[in-house]
Parts: structure tokens; sequence; C-alpha cells
């Protein structure tokens, strides 16, 4: 991405009860009462703590849209330098303040955490959840990052204009009727700016496995799609089949216990809580053991 001139830079406070700095950059001659609205405006938007790191470059369309990149576009997010692109007036008949809050989607996403996936490209993870991004993907019907071929069918693009649609309703929807916003979609993101998915859950089982007891079963309830990893620990010579299974997936690896051995597995839900079962199935040797239970949540 080009970035465009920004010789004239100044740091206003949001009218909000948190009052945050925000740095507007203009090329033109300075517009102190129209960066002060602007700023004022993502104020009114659902935020959090990230506002303060926001930048914003305003320029006429034409500059905005070479700045951008040229084609189509009336307005971009610079990852990485938590800026944002966006035009001094309305272009081709959308609002100028549903642009400013579809960028700044981009910017609460840059902001947070869909680990193993980034959020940029496939939305934050309690929202990401909620739409069954993962799954979708898996099924082809989703393109996170791929903004060419596939731009309306890109998550990290579903979820800035679901949270545009949050103060801009009325505005049509334009992307993949898979990410159509709903009421547990904007909780969703409302969780996602105000209370962010701060990392997984861990969580220990202990058991013993001999002649008398082959088998242990433990049980999660899974609410989040990510990353299921499982470790063991155990005596020497002790061996386990560890499988996980729900209503819609299974998989298992057999671990030796020696030192910790374990897997991991990338999980997409198929309902919105799946029962996790946990089992730990002796092969050999004996002991006691100590798996431990990595999830999203």
């Amino acid at each position: 991405m080009r970035a465009a001139a920004a010789s004239h830079g100044r740091t206003y406070l949001t009218a909000s009860a948190d009052a945050q700095p925000v740095q507007v950059f203009r090329s033109s001659a300075p517009d102190p009462a129209a960066d002060q609205a602007l700023v004022d405006f993502l104020g009114t938007l659902v935020h959090g703590s990230e506002l303060g790191a926001l930048r914003v470059q305003v320029g006429a369309p034409a500059e905005i849209n070479e700045s951008c990149g040229g084609g189509r576009v009336v307005a971009c997010y610079a990852v990485g330098a938590n800026r944002m692109y966006v035009p001094d007036q309305a272009v081709e008949g959308a609002p100028l303040e549903y642009v400013l809050a579809h960028e700044y989607g981009h910017h609460i996403a840059s902001w947070r955490s869909n680990a193993p996936w980034d959020a940029v490209d496939w939305g934050p993870k309690y929202w990401a959840s909620a739409m069954r991004v993962c799954t979708h993907v898996h099924e082809g019907e989703l393109f996170p990052g791929n903004q060419q071929a596939h731009y309306l069918d890109d998550p990290g693009e579903g979820f800035a204009d679901s949270y545009a649609h949050i103060s801009h309703p009325s505005v049509p929807w334009q992307f993949n009727a898979l990410m159509r916003p709903s009421d547990a979609g904007f909780s969703a993101i409302r969780r996602d700016v105000l209370r962010p998915w701060a990392g997984p859950r861990k969580r220990t089982f202990h058991g013993r496995l001999d002649a008398h007891r082959q088998v242990h079963t433990f049980r999660l309830p899974l609410r989040l799609d990510g990353n299921v990893q499982l470790a063991l620990r155990g005596r020497p010579g002790l061996r386990a089949q560890v499988e996980l299974r729900a209503r819609s997936f299974a998989t298992a690896e057999t671990l030796g216990a020696g030192r910790r051995h374990g897997f991991g597995v990338e999980w997409c839900r198929r309902q919105r809580v799946e029962r996790l079962s946990v089992i730990v199935r002796r092969r050999a040797g004996a002991g006691p053991f100590a798996l431990r239970v990595t999830w999203p949540g």
C-alpha cells in the first residue's frame, strides 16, 4: 500500500466518557472542526482501548483511492500502522460514517486474537465462532484474506461490515449471506470489542491406568473454535491411546508417557456447544498419569 502524504497531523480527544486520543492527518490544509467531528463519531462506536492507538488519514476520494491501491476501493486500513485511509466526503452513495465504522472494524480485528488463525483475515474469536467461519472455510464457502477473487466471501471483510452495521443497520448487506448480521453475531462482536478473548483455557486431568482400570473418560464443553491440544505425562513405559470424541468428529493418537507427549487438533464446532469426551485408554505399562488439555473455551 502506498501511503498518502501526512504533513498535517493533530491529536484530538473523543467526546466519549473515556476521552481517547486519535491522530488525524490531512495532506491538504487542516480542518480542525471536521477532524474533531470525525473523532467524536469514532468515540460513539463500540470500542476499547485500541481507539487511542488509531491514526486516520483523510483526503480527497481520488487521493485515498490511490493510497489504497486503486480500483474501486473507497477506503482501507493499514495493518501494523494502525492507520485508516478515508475520504473526506461520501463516495458512491455510501454514508461517510458507515465507511469510517467499517474501517474501524478492521482496526479492532488487528488488536484482537483468533489463534490459531489471524483475526484480521478470519475475524476475532467470538464473532468467527458464532458465524462458524472455520467450518465454512473448510467447506470452501469463505476465503480468509482473499480480497481479490473472493472479496465478498472474506470473513475479515464480513466482520468489519457486520461491525459497521451495528451503527448503520439500514445499509444494504453486500457480503456472503453466511455472514449476514444477526443478534448472535452482534452480541459476539460486542464481546470481542469489550471483553476480548484472552487465550485458551487449560486443565489437567489425573488418573491411573493398570490392569484394574483400563480407561478414563473426561468431559469438556467446547464453545469456541480453535486448537484443542493434549499432553500426557506419566511413568516410563506407560503408553495410552488418547481420543477426542464429539458428535461431529473423533480423532485419537497413542502416546508414550515417559516424557511429555502430545498432539493437537484444529477443531471446528458443528453445534453451538459441543461436548468433548477425552478418553485415555491403556495400551502398555501401568501407573498414574496427568493429561493436560488446552482448548479455546
